[in-house]
């Protein structure tokens, strides 16, 4: 058995990862509800605030690539440790900045600490995984969103408590330090790595086969930015939505996003991964295909916005595993996982950051609702770019 080579239960393992990505979900989420309340109190315009928030994909873009080289030569148990305290403390300097700059320093900051924990916890996610000998990877992006959401509820509530940003950040870092730290003494070793393994590089960029992972994953996550950024715009200014309303079609999304990450893993088990990863993004792009279509026959009202609704509710299932089962695909191409996992989350997190810019030029230069069919487009790309599956890579194979 796995456990008695690597000297660490894997269940405690998979505890910790999990615990891992629900905290780093839970700041992250914590945040958002307080933007609007540093954006009054630093007297920032929507268009300075606009070039602010986009600090923290920038960051995150510095430190992707080099996490994998990090967790190679360091091991990624070791790493994301240190990582999930960084990622912690790089929160307090966006509660004490004074001004634009030093706001836009601190997200940056809290961008590049975000970016590099994302490749060590799912490099370890990956350990756990092969340890496992199953899928169980997507489980752990389900508990990242599940601990989202519990974020935004704490932020809403320390909002409407007028509680300081600092010490919402203090007590929750507190609070999950405290959690994760004792539980992490369970992470696993990496798996070892031939004596002929070629170099670790220091900047991982994806090359042969890892290309069109990081294509599949640069789609994805641009489709989910661009639904995250633009639904609500779409339901209220194209189809006449009220204002509680236009914020369905992503909550939709977002409800069988999780959902669809929570048995995600059966799909993986069951299906294989490029075989789910072809099959649910090109259903997903199908779906919102089918409702975009639908609302533009029937005109601007009640059913067009419900079928785009819909849409974005099959998009969300659609895409819901592909992510988790790119990175995971990823792991398994090569002998070391964290340069493969940096390599094709950082073509996602170009995506992600691109994308709702990308949305928003072509509907100042044709419709919204026909820029919109560039996420469809995108959605679509994997079932294209990732080859079918090989028969080796059915579900009930074990490593």
């Amino acid at each position: 058995m796995r456990e008695s080579r690597v000297g660490s239960p894997p269940r405690s393992a998979r505890l910790a990862v999990a615990a891992t990505f629900a905290v780093n979900g839970s700041l992250f989420g914590s945040w958002a509800p307080r933007i609007p309340e540093a954006k009054a109190a630093l007297g920032l315009s929507d268009g300075v605030l606009g070039l602010a928030l986009l600090a923290p994909g920038m960051g995150s873009l510095v430190t992707l690539p080099l996490a994998g080289g990090v967790a190679a030569r360091w091991g990624s148990a070791r790493t994301t440790r240190l990582a999930v305290v960084l990622f912690f403390a790089s929160a307090l300097p966006i509660a004490l900045a004074g001004g634009t700059a030093t706001l836009w320093a601190a997200l940056f900051g809290f961008g590049m600490a975000m970016g590099g924990l994302d490749v060590l916890m799912n490099a370890q996610g990956v350990t756990v995984e092969q340890a496992y000998g199953r899928p169980v990877l997507s489980s752990f992006h389900a508990v990242f969103s599940l601990g989202a959401l519990t974020g935004t509820l704490i932020g809403s509530i320390a909002a409407g408590r007028e509680v300081p940003l600092l010490v919402q950040f203090l007590t929750l870092g507190a609070l999950s330090l405290a959690v994760v730290l004792p539980l992490s003494r369970a992470f696993l070793p990496d798996p070892a790595v031939p004596d002929d393994a070629p170099p670790v590089p220091v900047f991982a960029l994806p090359r042969g086969p890892l290309i069109p992972l990081a294509v599949a994953a640069f789609a994805v996550l641009l489709a989910e930015g661009s639904t995250a950024d633009w639904s609500a715009v779409l339901l209220r200014e194209s189809l006449g939505a009220g204002v509680v309303a236009a914020g369905a079609g992503f909550a939709a999304f977002s409800a069988t996003m999780t959902l669809g990450r929570l048995v995600g893993d059966r799909v993986l088990a069951r299906l294989g991964r490029r075989r789910t990863i072809r099959w649910f993004a090109g259903g997903g792009a199908a779906g919102l295909a089918a409702g975009l279509a639908v609302a533009e026959a029937l005109g601007p009202g009640p059913a067009a916005i419900a079928a785009v609704v819909v849409g974005f509710t099959l998009l969300g299932a659609g895409i819901s595993v592909t992510f988790p089962a790119l990175l995971a695909e990823a792991g398994a191409t090569g002998g070391r996982a964290a340069p493969a996992l940096a390599a094709v989350s950082t073509g996602g997190y170009i995506g992600f950051l691109i994308g709702p810019s990308v949305i928003g030029g072509l509907a100042e230069i044709i419709a919204l609702p026909v820029a919109v069919w560039v996420i469809v487009l995108m959605a679509a790309l994997p079932f294209l770019c990732v080859r079918p599956a090989d028969p080796a890579d059915g579900g009930r194979r074990r490593r």
